[in-house]
């Protein structure tokens, strides 16, 4: 039989049944860790109201015992949500959508676009007189564009599988990383990305789901960077008037360093007064490295800064600093990109959803944002002079 009297609005009771209303597995895993002082099922969601048998250190035991029933839960095709309503801690317990068979078409054939993109824009780099007729005589295009195409795609790749392999170990589901091919220029890549297919256990998860990316880009474009500049040519600013009458057809660019590779260049090959250094295509590859990273670090709505200052800051700072973060791209010169973030901004939802929206980060997470904010100021690139 079933009752409405339970005194909330949409609660059901089943008077006579046994006292578990969902799997009885699960409702002992819950009890496991938590007193249960009530349960009910609520528009078609199984909701428990729960004390935790730890008063000591309260909001870090709550963590660990909700994350035991979260792998318990997870394991069963079932989702819980803990949130505190009206002062009381709640447990929110959702079935999983079911998936079809997973697919990789589209992750290969982006790779493919972007392994040609990034292919052809290192070609471009490779070969132009200045490199084939006075630097490098000797070694073929080719060699150069798959040294170029080899540092893009250890850079962005060792990004996005750091993400995925962070969500693996955090037990949440992610898939394969995207490449987004775009034209020469720029590297011949966008970047890449992922997507979660459930959301991050807490704080913790999002925390470390949005740094491990990054991180893991910065490295691996520290590694590049020092390639790249070691290979790199200290030339006489007197040779680019002899070489611009000579190959009329070559443009010389100046391009903004970011702090990294300023001071590596400092450390690995000085430039003495009246020299310049003219970037081996492994060095540009860097340079994009930096710029990706510092893009993505911007704390502003779905980007890796966004996951960071929100599980550092909570939601409404997070808000904030999104609508700041778009000032500062739009200042440093990052035009296009700061109008299609806006775009996404205000017509999609910013907000990541947690399991666990009630316990706190981590001090050592805390400690470790401080390497969140050396990351922006090693790889800032000024695109507009006027910002500085």
């Amino acid at each position: 039989m079933v009752s409405t009297d339970h005194g909330q609005k949409g609660e059901v009771v089943l008077e006579g049944a046994p006292p578990y209303i969902l799997d009885p597995e699960l409702e002992r895993a819950i009890e496991s860790e938590f007193t249960v002082e009530d349960r009910y099922i609520e528009y078609e969601t199984f909701a428990f109201i729960v004390s935790p048998r730890q008063r000591s250190y309260e909001p870090y035991a709550v963590k660990e015992s909700f994350q035991r029933i979260v792998k318990v839960f997870r394991a069963k095709d079932y989702l819980p949500f803990l949130r505190r309503e009206k002062g009381r801690l709640m447990i929110r317990v959702f079935k999983k959508s079911p998936r079809g068979k997973t697919s990789y078409r589209l992750n290969l054939l982006l790779l493919a676009l972007t392994i040609c993109t990034v292919s052809y824009d290192g070609y471009l780099r490779s070969n132009i007189p200045i490199l084939t007729k006075e630097l490098m005589p000797g070694t073929p295009v080719y060699v150069n564009a798959l040294l170029f195409l080899a540092s893009i795609l250890g850079i962005f790749g060792l990004h996005e599988l750091s993400h995925k392999f962070s969500s693996t170990l955090r037990g949440s589901e992610a898939s394969m990383p995207y490449f987004i091919p775009a034209p020469p220029g720029m590297g011949g890549t966008f970047g890449a990305v992922i997507t979660q297919k459930e959301p991050p256990a807490n704080r913790d998860a999002l925390f470390d789901v949005g740094l491990s990316g990054p991180l893991a880009g910065f490295l691996a474009t520290i590694i590049v960077s020092i390639i790249g500049i070691s290979i790199s040519f200290t030339v006489p600013v007197s040779k680019f008037a002899e070489w611009r009458i000579k190959y009329p057809e070559v443009d010389f660019v100046g391009i903004p360093s970011p702090p990294l590779i300023e001071f590596l260049i400092l450390l690995i090959k000085p430039t003495p007064p009246g020299y310049s250094l003219i970037f081996h295509p492994v060095a540009f590859a860097a340079w994009v490295g930096c710029l990706i990273t510092f893009l993505n670090l911007i704390p502003s709505w779905q980007l890796d800064g966004g996951h960071v200052v929100k599980a550092l800051l909570g939601e409404r700072l997070h808000r904030i600093l999104s609508v700041i973060g778009l000032a500062v791209m739009f200042l440093l010169g990052y035009y296009t990109m700061a109008i299609l973030l806006a775009l996404l901004m205000f017509r999609t939802r910013a907000e990541t959803t947690l399991l666990d929206d009630v316990s706190p980060l981590s001090l050592g997470r805390k400690i470790m944002s401080m390497l969140y904010v050396a990351m922006i100021g090693l790889t800032l690139v000024i695109l507009n002079p006027i910002a500085l």
